[in-house]
């Protein structure tokens, strides 16, 4: 069998199409970060007020998640593509020529549910279109090019803010868009569920969408109002309830959103848990050394961007790797990843006062811990079935990505906490947060050994 991923011109296509969408998706979540301060400058605004151009986005990406795998998956994968490309590059298309915050904030609302569809049907057509043992090099080959709008994306959204204008963040997303919806009419054959019914669980779908949301709300309020306000404890708690409540809708309904037998895939399960430990650690290694770099270090935002580069690079190349490890079980890949990452951060945590190391070691954090995001997708597309493909990539980033922003949250409280005392500085403070999460990436890691070893099929068995 031949070494190369395929010789067909129309499945290279089908594979930028998903890698430039991914890439999109990266590079504006990153870039937007860094623009936002001359955001709210233009626009009269605070970067406080503001802050809902983040939020909003991931709200709605948190909540449509799970939604826009499954619909797909019963509507149409090609025609859910376009639709998900059309509404993201709409969106930042107006929100680029937006004249105030409020504007902004509802386009970008609008934008993260059109990410919401791209991100899990870029895989699931990826899926689709690729023999079963070629699954994981494909969706490998995706993130890997996926990964670089992620490692740029900070000194992209400094640079073009500080040399053009925040608009042209939002702006570049346009043209890709476009791209993707071109490589898609031409390259990328219609897929579905064949198994299920053509009908939407309507319940599922709502208390799906609501209960994410509130959740996510919950714990975006947190680093403003704390723990213990009502604010918070509310709509968290409401969701929970909901999500609940989900479960045992999706359990008694026919043709369900989501397909609660996954779960009982051993290496399924596993690799989300994992993947959630390591991708915990890397927005939580973002978020706090932008805050080191810029508050404590005193380093611009492009610059802090440019100096970042070294964790990014690491992503970058956990991602190149991820789906060529075919040959060994994903249970020690997942281990090796969280042992390496997790003992990175806790050196970056101890070393946070002397940037050089600090960034060296970035670079360490950077391949772990984004092993453990790339790995996930890639093994739970590989061992889901084909005809499941969107609902479980919907499952895998909803999980990811929500319990991301609960670890910002935590990782927001611990600093605050400690510097609000008067007993530790900010950049102790920081320190101790990488620490906390960097050791819990390391006690995982025998967790999923363990575990792990007790299945005895290795993912190449597993995905064919």
């Amino acid at each position: 069998m031949s070494d190369r991923l395929t010789d067909d011109a129309r499945l290279w296509r089908v594979i930028v199409a998903s890698s430039i969408a991914l890439f999109a998706i990266n590079l504006d979540f990153f870039a937007v970060q860094a623009a936002l301060p001359r955001m709210a400058r233009d626009l009269d605004s605070n970067v406080t007020s503001l802050q809902w151009v983040l939020s909003g986005y991931m709200l709605a990406l948190a909540s449509c998640l799970i939604v826009g795998g499954r619909v797909a998956d019963l509507l149409g994968r090609r025609r859910w593509l376009v639709i998900g490309a059309a509404l993201f590059g709409l969106a930042s298309l107006l929100a680029g020529a937006a004249d105030s915050g409020t504007t902004v904030i509802l386009l970008r609302i609008a934008q993260g549910a059109g990410a919401a569809v791209l991100f899990p049907v870029c895989l699931s057509v990826v899926t689709n279109a690729f023999p079963a043992d070629r699954t994981q090099r494909a969706i490998g080959t995706v993130f890997a090019i996926a990964a670089i709008g992620q490692a740029l994306g900070p000194f992209v959204g400094g640079a073009v803010t500080e040399f053009a204008s925040w608009r042209w963040v939002l702006w570049i997303n346009v043209p890709v868009s476009c791209a993707v919806i071109v490589l898609t009419l031409t390259s990328v054959e219609e897929s579905r569920d064949e198994t299920a019914a053509r009908r939407i669980d309507w319940a599922g779908l709502v208390l799906v969408i609501g209960s994410v949301g509130l959740f996510t709300y919950g714990i975006d309020r947190s680093g403003d109002l704390g723990w213990s306000s009502p604010t918070t404890i509310a709509p968290m708690a409401i969701g929970a309830i909901g999500l609940g409540a989900f479960l045992v809708v999706e359990s008694r309904s026919r043709v369900p959103l989501i397909d609660l037998g996954l779960f009982r895939i051993r290496e399924f399960s596993l690799m989300i848990a994992a993947g959630v430990v390591g991708n915990m650690g890397v927005v939580v290694v973002i978020f706090l050394s932008m805050l080191l770099l810029q508050n404590v270090e005193g380093f611009t935002a492009i610059e802090a961007g440019a100096a970042f580069l070294a964790f990014s690079g690491g992503i970058t190349l956990a991602s190149q790797l991820s789906g060529h490890l075919e040959r060994f079980p994903s249970w020690l890949v997942m281990t090796a990843a969280l042992v390496v990452g997790g003992a990175a951060a806790i050196g970056m945590g101890l070393l946070h006062d002397d940037v050089v190391p600090y960034l060296v070691l970035s670079a360490f954090a950077g391949f772990g811990l984004g092993m453990c995001w790339t790995f996930a997708s890639v093994v739970t597309q590989a061992v889901a079935p084909p005809e499941k493909a969107g609902a479980a990539s919907g499952i895998v980033l909803t999980l990811l990505i929500g319990m991301g922003g609960v670890a910002v949250a935590v990782a927001t409280s611990i600093v605050e906490g400690q510097v609000s005392r008067g007993t530790t500085a900010e950049g102790s403070a920081i320190g101790i947060a990488l620490i906390a999460f960097g050791g819990l990436a390391v006690v995982s890691a025998p967790v999923v050994a363990v575990l792990g070893r007790r299945q005895p099929a290795p993912l190449s068995a597993a995905g064919s």
